[in-house]
Protein backbone atom coordinates (compact mmCIF):
# COMPACT_ATOMS: atom_id res chain seq x y z
CA UNK A 1 0.00 0.00 0.00
CA UNK A 2 1.07 3.58 -0.67
CA UNK A 3 1.03 5.88 2.35
CA UNK A 4 -0.30 9.42 2.02
CA UNK A 5 0.36 12.79 3.61
CA UNK A 6 -1.90 15.80 3.12
CA UNK A 7 -0.40 19.19 3.90
CA UNK A 8 -1.21 22.82 3.36
CA UNK A 9 -1.66 26.25 4.84
CA UNK A 10 -3.91 26.78 7.85
CA UNK A 11 -6.97 24.56 8.01
CA UNK A 12 -6.73 23.38 4.39
CA UNK A 13 -5.37 19.89 5.15
CA UNK A 14 -7.55 19.14 8.20
CA UNK A 15 -10.60 20.53 6.41
CA UNK A 16 -10.13 18.50 3.24
CA UNK A 17 -9.32 15.41 5.29
CA UNK A 18 -12.55 15.94 7.24
CA UNK A 19 -14.50 15.98 3.98
CA UNK A 20 -12.63 12.91 2.76
CA UNK A 21 -13.43 10.90 5.89
CA UNK A 22 -17.05 12.00 5.72
CA UNK A 23 -17.27 10.46 2.26
CA UNK A 24 -14.86 7.54 2.50
CA UNK A 25 -14.24 6.90 6.21
CA UNK A 26 -11.07 7.07 8.29
CA UNK A 27 -7.90 6.24 6.38
CA UNK A 28 -5.01 4.02 7.40
CA UNK A 29 -1.48 5.16 6.62
CA UNK A 30 -2.67 8.71 5.98
CA UNK A 31 -1.21 11.68 7.87
CA UNK A 32 -2.41 15.27 7.93
CA UNK A 33 0.20 17.95 8.59
CA UNK A 34 -1.07 21.52 8.69
CA UNK A 35 1.24 24.53 8.43
CA UNK A 36 -0.45 26.78 10.94
CA UNK A 37 -0.25 30.55 11.15
CA UNK A 38 2.66 31.54 13.36
CA UNK A 39 4.12 28.03 13.44
CA UNK A 40 7.88 27.73 13.52
CA UNK A 41 9.07 26.46 10.12
CA UNK A 42 11.66 24.21 11.76
CA UNK A 43 8.93 22.49 13.81
CA UNK A 44 6.82 22.03 10.67
CA UNK A 45 9.79 20.56 8.79
CA UNK A 46 10.47 18.11 11.62
CA UNK A 47 6.82 16.93 11.66
CA UNK A 48 6.97 16.41 7.89
CA UNK A 49 10.24 14.48 8.02
CA UNK A 50 8.98 12.24 10.83
CA UNK A 51 5.72 11.49 9.01
CA UNK A 52 7.55 10.64 5.78
CA UNK A 53 10.04 8.46 7.65
CA UNK A 54 7.32 6.54 9.49
CA UNK A 55 5.25 5.91 6.35
CA UNK A 56 8.35 5.01 4.35
CA UNK A 57 9.12 2.25 6.87
CA UNK A 58 5.61 0.73 6.71
CA UNK A 59 4.43 1.39 3.15
CA UNK A 60 5.56 0.69 -0.41
CA UNK A 61 5.91 4.40 -1.08
CA UNK A 62 4.60 7.75 0.08
CA UNK A 63 2.52 10.27 -1.87
CA UNK A 64 2.41 13.78 -0.42
CA UNK A 65 -0.46 16.08 -1.41
CA UNK A 66 0.18 19.80 -0.99
CA UNK A 67 -2.21 22.69 -1.43
CA UNK A 68 -0.11 25.16 -3.39
CA UNK A 69 2.91 24.98 -5.66
CA UNK A 70 5.77 26.99 -4.19
CA UNK A 71 4.30 27.49 -0.71
CA UNK A 72 6.06 26.50 2.50
CA UNK A 73 4.18 23.17 2.84
CA UNK A 74 5.13 22.24 -0.74
CA UNK A 75 8.77 23.26 -0.31
CA UNK A 76 8.99 21.39 2.99
CA UNK A 77 7.51 18.27 1.41
CA UNK A 78 9.97 18.45 -1.48
CA UNK A 79 12.90 18.75 0.90
CA UNK A 80 11.67 15.83 3.01
CA UNK A 81 11.07 13.70 -0.10
CA UNK A 82 14.63 14.01 -1.37
CA UNK A 83 15.96 11.80 1.43
CA UNK A 84 13.84 8.80 0.34
CA UNK A 85 13.64 6.68 -2.80
CA UNK A 86 9.87 6.21 -2.99
CA UNK A 87 8.28 9.55 -2.13
CA UNK A 88 6.42 11.79 -4.59
CA UNK A 89 4.90 15.26 -4.05
CA UNK A 90 1.86 16.72 -5.82
CA UNK A 91 0.83 20.38 -5.62
CA UNK A 92 -2.76 21.55 -6.13
CA UNK A 93 -4.49 18.85 -4.11
CA UNK A 94 -8.28 18.70 -4.25
CA UNK A 95 -11.02 16.43 -2.92
CA UNK A 96 -11.71 14.53 -6.19
CA UNK A 97 -8.00 13.73 -6.39
CA UNK A 98 -7.94 12.35 -2.86
CA UNK A 99 -11.10 10.29 -3.21
CA UNK A 100 -9.78 8.62 -6.35
CA UNK A 101 -6.34 8.05 -4.89
CA UNK A 102 -7.36 6.45 -1.60
CA UNK A 103 -9.24 3.73 -3.44
CA UNK A 104 -6.42 3.01 -5.87
CA UNK A 105 -3.63 2.91 -3.31
CA UNK A 106 -4.90 -0.45 -1.98
CA UNK A 107 -4.49 -2.04 -5.41
CA UNK A 108 -1.23 -3.27 -6.82
CA UNK A 109 -0.45 0.23 -8.06
CA UNK A 110 3.11 1.49 -7.97
CA UNK A 111 3.90 4.98 -6.71
CA UNK A 112 4.52 6.55 -10.11
CA UNK A 113 1.31 5.12 -11.55
CA UNK A 114 -0.69 6.28 -8.52
CA UNK A 115 0.82 9.75 -8.79
CA UNK A 116 -0.24 10.05 -12.42
CA UNK A 117 -3.74 8.75 -11.65
CA UNK A 118 -4.06 11.29 -8.81
CA UNK A 119 -3.09 14.16 -11.12
CA UNK A 120 -5.59 13.04 -13.75
CA UNK A 121 -8.37 12.73 -11.15
CA UNK A 122 -7.57 16.17 -9.77
CA UNK A 123 -7.67 17.75 -13.22
CA UNK A 124 -10.91 16.06 -14.29
CA UNK A 125 -12.50 17.00 -10.96
CA UNK A 126 -12.39 20.68 -11.94
CA UNK A 127 -15.48 21.39 -14.05
CA UNK A 128 -17.83 24.25 -14.87
CA UNK A 129 -21.31 22.82 -15.42
CA UNK A 130 -24.32 24.95 -16.24
CA UNK A 131 -27.76 24.50 -14.73
CA UNK A 132 -30.50 24.36 -17.34
CA UNK A 133 -34.09 24.40 -16.11
CA UNK A 134 -36.85 23.47 -18.52
CA UNK A 135 -39.87 25.70 -18.08
CA UNK A 136 -42.38 22.99 -18.97
CA UNK A 137 -41.10 20.69 -16.22
CA UNK A 138 -41.20 23.10 -13.29
CA UNK A 139 -41.19 20.53 -10.49
CA UNK A 140 -39.73 17.39 -12.08
CA UNK A 141 -36.19 16.11 -11.67
CA UNK A 142 -35.71 15.94 -15.42
CA UNK A 143 -35.56 19.73 -15.54
CA UNK A 144 -32.01 19.77 -14.21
Amino acid sequence: MIGCILTGHGSFAPGVYGALTMIAGEQDFFDVIAFEDGQNVDDFEEKMKQAVKQLDQTCEGVLIFSDLLGGSPFKTAMIAAQDFDAVEVIAGANLPMLIETIGLRYANTDLEQLTQQAITAGQTGVVHPKLVIKEDDEFGEEGI
